[in-house]
């Protein structure tokens, strides 16, 4: 028997209904849940950004707790010193400095080093007088810092490991 067009097509689509229907009804099928639902695979851009802005605090909070954690400034946390006249801070490999007000003057290391000024592009020779705002590297662990001159506070930034001589670390 010879099937005519039509009737093939009417053949197809009550097969493909009955299919369709079978799966919807019993669940079986792949079929994507109800929109905005745990089961729909498509998510909007708000979703997304709300997503993206979890994530992103959820990050800055273990970041801030890992740099509060840290007792000696190491890390990447900045940690401001306050220094009175004739205290000195000393650094460690790595250790990085910014003056930022007072009379602050290098101390060289074991060696007679000084101290690099990134800033600069140049070398802070011990008992040279440390300007303001000017990034401070310390290469090695030989004793190099900075040493508070005159009769003001001076306030110091740090990033990485210090010890200041006579004073117990928080």
């Amino acid at each position: 028997m010879k099937l005519s067009m039509g009737k093939k097509a009417w053949i197809g689509a009550a097969v493909a209904v009955t299919f369709f229907a079978t799966t919807a009804f019993s669940g079986t099928a792949a079929a994507p849940g109800q929109p905005g639902s745990a089961d729909d695979p498509i998510v909007t851009k708000s979703y997304v950004d709300q997503v993206k802005e979890e994530m992103k605090a959820e990050i800055l909070e273990q970041v801030l707790e890992e740099a509060s954690s840290s007792k000696t400034g190491a890390g990447i946390a900045l940690v401001v010193e306050a220094l009175e006249p004739g205290e000195s801070i000393i650094g460690f490999s790595g250790t990085e400095f910014i003056v930022r007000t007072g009379q602050v003057v290098a101390i060289e290391g074991a060696n007679g080093d000084g101290i690099t000024d990134i800033t600069l592009g140049s070398n802070i020779d011990g008992g040279q007088v440390v300007e303001h705002d000017h990034l401070l590297l310390l290469p090695r662990d030989d004793g190099r810092g900075l040493k508070v001159q005159g009769t003001q506070t001076a306030y110091i930034m740090v990033r990485g490991e210090y010890t200041i001589p006579g004073r117990a670390m928080k």
